[in-house]
């Protein structure tokens, strides 16, 4: 059975941010654009942060015994989670995220393998660093201000 779980982001600058766009919108706007571009923004730096082997807090990763043995990366080995990443916004929400079944256990950790006898670490990568959040909040306020070129 896959684990499944959710992150979410509470940082009070960008749900202020998403406040300031909502209200500058005329009665029930669509905020689909604006959340499109936080997903952008959000998947982008997610898959750099593969490349630098860091937590979106910039924690380092514990190096896997297979990255350690072939003096590799962790969670690199074809690419396939980091490229599995994606983003759905609507008008409500934006959700940013995987389907590789295997990519719960390592953002949050626990027992894999036959009778669950294999450790893994959490290697979180799901989530937004402070340079996500602070390219959200300055979308957003350029979205605002009409500034905004996104899509």
């Amino acid at each position: 059975m896959p684990v499944e779980g959710k992150v979410t982001l509470k940082d009070a600058a960008v749900r202020g941010a998403i406040e300031r766009v909502r209200l500058s919108l005329p009665l029930g706007g669509d905020m689909t654009p604006a959340f499109r571009s936080i997903g952008r923004i959000v998947k982008t730096g997610t898959q750099l942060r593969f490349r630098q082997q860091k937590s979106p807090e910039g924690a380092r990763w514990k190096p896997s015994q297979r990255a350690q043995r072939t003096h590799g990366q962790t969670l690199r080995l074809t690419g396939r989670l980091r490229n599995s990443l994606t983003y759905v916004a609507d008008r409500a929400s934006v959700a940013i995220g995987t389907n590789v079944v295997y990519g719960p256990i390592h953002q949050f950790g626990g027992l894999a393998g036959r009778g669950r006898k294999v450790v893994i670490p959490a290697r979180p990568y799901l989530g937004a660093s402070e340079a996500d959040k602070l390219a959200v909040v300055d979308t957003l306020n350029d979205f605002i201000g009409g500034r905004w070129r996104g899509a």
